[in-house]
């Protein structure tokens, strides 16, 4: 009696590489102490594609309605950079001071990443009377 062999399917199927990879610089923000009746304080994010593929834009949104978070949202080339420009306004909780924490979520087609969650950190200064 002869042996017979079958071929043997790999257990684990080939995954697929992400091709389109984000790159958020910095990572997080701090304002530092922010003076209540100052207005409006701002810094802006460059948002790469490091990979070889088009990375998809899907959704930009925040965390709380004081803070924006403004940019194109064309598809981003391999290698393209863009800029995200944020804004926290600390009137418009008037009533509250102290640190503040708040998030910038950001939605690709990046196969790891999908979401990147961007963080802004402060501290309000309430006002003098």
């Amino acid at each position: 009696m002869g042996c017979t062999t079958q071929p043997i399917a790999p257990s684990n199927p080939p995954t697929k590489t992400p091709t389109s990879l984000i790159q958020v610089i910095p990572a997080a923000f701090d304002f530092g102490d922010i003076p209540q009746q100052g207005g409006l304080v701002s810094t802006t994010f460059t948002i790469q594609n490091t990979g070889q593929e088009t990375l998809t834009m899907n959704r930009l949104s925040t965390s709380c309605g004081c803070t924006t978070a403004t940019m194109d949202m064309a598809d981003l080339a391999p290698n393209e950079t863009r800029t995200m420009a944020v804004t926290f306004d600390p009137m418009a909780h008037p009533d509250q001071h102290g640190p503040i924490e708040r998030v910038i979520y950001l939605q690709t087609s990046d196969l790891n990443l999908p979401e990147i969650q961007i963080d802004l950190t402060g501290n309000v200064i309430p006002n003098v009377i």
